[in-house]
């Protein structure tokens, strides 16, 4: 029953059956009267006046039972409205007092009527989501303090090689051709890992503040991906990795940023080259084209990632290695990069990993994204 329905049978109770049971209560009254004093007539030839001590002991006895009813009547509607109505209203209003009061932790449920269920559901709803954003902005609080940490400590580790190489050319210790251009080209890759860095870092507030522009062109999906592995065929052979590529021969066309989407493609070409085992490695690409759209999947046979870590590899700020002491640059934030990437696309990223055996990442586009591409 409703609130509104339950408030007007409060007022129906307090004001006709009162009522209706002063009347009767009244007959009832005068009938048991006459019966103990069967002298009295109420006729008017008998002039029964209100100054008759039968008279005035009816009124009182009257006005006592009138009374009493009222009083049981009003007992019994405030039992009512208050189990069912403002119990639960108090309860509402001590669960907003927790709420603006900053505790998100008080659950409150309340069963009954359909509109206090709904309101109890509301605010449940509420809590958990201002419980999720509290705890969604402290992480990225500490987020952005870790990333403070680990860009400072990134930055600080090429740019101290950096200097030593420099000493090193200044103070003669690179007496030697040789030397002089294996420490040039040492100090040239450590300035590109920083500008990598500092770069990611940009790319990434971008997409984190939606500021991200995105230059969607007509695309065929399967030839820019051959594109963006045959640029990586002499990275891949100096670092003694084959390259086996199996992509359908046929075009399928959407509209895609390939500027963004070359960036996903080298993360994850690139990641496969890092972290390569020792000895001849190997990199498989695959093209499928499946109900819902098309997948490339990225196939490696490198180190491998833990059970444990392969949840996170898309978090931003993730590295597997917690100590940081490695001699493999990054600042965790590549993945995550691609992630965003891929789903402003309308496609997903995902990995599966064994430890010591390689690591596999595949890419969807679904079909929306791809129809668009043939209608343009």
């Amino acid at each position: 029953m409703s609130i509104k329905k339950k408030l007007l049978i409060s007022v129906l109770i307090m004001t006709v059956i009162p009522a209706v049971l002063i009347i009767v209560l009244s007959a009832l009254l005068v009938g048991v009267f006459l019966i103990i004093h069967p002298e009295v007539s109420f006729s008017p030839d008998n002039g029964i006046y209100l100054s008759d001590p039968y008279i005035v002991k009816l009124i009182v006895i009257w006005g006592i039972m009138s009374l009493a009813v009222i009083l049981v009547t009003a007992v019994c509607v405030q039992l009512y409205v208050g189990r069912s109505i403002l119990i639960p209203l108090g309860k509402i209003s001590d669960a907003l007092w927790h709420l603006k009061n900053g505790d998100l932790n008080y659950e409150f449920s309340c069963s009954g009527d359909r509109e206090l269920r709904e309101i109890s559901l509301s605010f449940e709803e509420l809590r958990l989501r201002l419980q999720r954003s509290v705890r969604m902005n402290i992480k990225k609080d500490n987020d952005r303090r870790m990333l403070i940490v680990n860009i400072s400590h990134d930055i600080k580790t090429p740019i101290t090689s950096i200097k030593g190489y420099i000493e090193g050319i200044r103070d003669g210790i690179a007496d030697t051709p040789e030397k002089q251009r294996h420490y040039l080209n040492t100090i040239y890759a450590k300035a590109e890992a920083i500008e990598q860095m500092v770069e990611n870092l940009s790319i990434y507030s971008k997409l984190e503040l939606g500021k991200m522009q995105y230059n969607r062109t007509k695309t065929d999906v399967f030839e820019f991906l051959r594109n963006c592995a045959d640029e990586f065929c002499i990275d891949l052979q100096n670092a003694d990795m084959d390259l086996e590529i199996d992509i359908p021969d046929m075009h399928i066309t959407a509209m895609l940023d390939k500027e963004k989407l070359r960036r996903v493609f080298s993360n994850i070409i690139t990641n496969a080259i890092k972290y390569k085992k020792f000895g001849r490695g190997s990199l498989k690409i695959f093209g499928e084209i499946t109900e819902n759209g098309v997948v490339m999947t990225f196939s490696d046979s490198g180190k491998g990632i833990s059970e444990s870590d392969l949840p996170s590899i898309f978090d931003e700020f993730y590295r597997a290695d917690p100590s940081r002491n490695t001699t493999i640059e990054g600042n965790g934030l590549g993945l995550s990069i691609c992630k965003k990437i891929i789903a402003d696309h309308g496609g997903k990223i995902w990995a599966r990993s064994k430890l010591g055996t390689g690591t596999e990442i595949s890419v969807f586009l679904p079909n929306a994204v791809l129809r668009k591409g043939e209608q343009e």
